[in-house]
């Protein structure tokens, strides 16, 4: 089942008497700000109690204690987080718990790609695309219960004149903010819209040429792009392409290529494609500890032309 047929479907109570636990499923990350607005809605739409647990920080038999148990015979709809965020065995161990849950309460969680193969028996799955295009956007303002202003149609029109696609959870940020603004659209429209909508197509070209060490056409996107977003912006956005593109590495040499796979969300392409092979486990290391450092240093009075040294060292094979 698609997610948004699942969402029309709350219109009626039937799939939530009929199915017990549910697995939303995606192929990247888990989209925290779709689900906070998700659960959010849930609770308002439901005739039903509504409880987040999270298996990461919860005590197992609490959780089991609350899921196996009900209050004067009412169900309760737990939802349960990312299951993919649990190390191995106590994933593995949750995992069948849910495939064989026979409680009388609603459970619903979300796997992503390296944990969905070993579940395909005893629950109801629901597709969670990575993004969304029109129809699935407006279907989502119309669950989430957001009004159609004519300043809002005319964002989501201008938005999608230049994007047949968004981010999940990008979508729903713009959705946040587009539905607070009133008449402003105008305003709204220059000088916050590029900034919410992040040019994802820039963002895999940039690192591209990054870890492709292109210095030229590096340099040349990166004079377009860098003053749109602040320093502490960058830092992250390197750090976390650094951070999976080590993992990455190192799950390809030892030929685990699925769990690669799933990390490498967000990484170029080409990557993936050739320029692993080219690149080091301790390469990317130091490169991830300078950033860390650049990190330290801007917050503590440090200055931006970091960045330009951390680009200029890594371009010239100096990790």
């Amino acid at each position: 089942m698609r997610l948004s047929e699942f969402l029309k479907s709350l219109d009626s109570p039937d799939l939530l008497v009929k199915n017990k636990v549910l697995l939303f499923k995606g192929s990247g990350q888990y989209p925290l700000i779709f689900f906070s607005f998700f659960v959010q809605r849930i609770k308002s739409l439901l005739d039903i109690e509504v409880q987040s647990l999270d298996l990461a920080i919860e005590r197992e038999a609490i959780i089991k204690s609350k899921l196996e148990t009900s209050f004067l015979g009412l169900k309760t709809f737990y939802w349960l987080h990312d299951i993919g965020s649990l190390k191995a065995k106590p994933r593995a161990q949750w995992i069948k718990y849910l495939k064989r849950y026979e409680g009388p309460n609603i459970v619903a969680f979300f796997a992503g790609s390296a944990v969905r193969s070993s579940i395909k028996e005893g629950v109801t799955i629901i597709e969670v695309n990575d993004s969304v295009d029109k129809r699935n956007f407006l279907s989502m303002v119309k669950f989430l219960d957001r009004p159609l202003s004519k300043s809002f149609e005319k964002i989501i029109d201008t938005l999608f004149r230049t994007n047949l696609n968004l981010p999940l959870d990008q979508a729903c940020m713009l959705m946040h903010y587009a539905f607070l603004i009133g008449g402003g659209y105008k305003e709204f429209e220059t000088s916050w819209l590029d900034k919410i909508v992040v040019p994802q197509k820039s963002f895999f070209t940039l690192s591209q040429y990054f870890f492709d060490k292109n210095s030229k056409h590096f340099f040349q996107l990166w004079s377009k792009i860098s003053s749109d977003y602040p320093e502490q912006f960058w830092i992250a956005f390197w750090s976390e392409q650094l951070w999976r593109a080590c993992n990455v590495v190192k799950l390809l040499k030892n030929k685990d290529f699925a769990q690669a796979k799933s990390v490498s969300f967000r990484l170029p392409f080409s990557f993936m494609q050739r320029s692993w092979r080219e690149l080091s486990q301790l390469e990317l290391q130091n490169a991830h500890d300078f950033i860390y450092s650049i990190d330290y240093s801007l917050k503590n009075g440090g200055k931006s032309f970091s960045l330009d040294l951390f680009y200029s060292k890594f371009l010239n094979n100096q990790f």
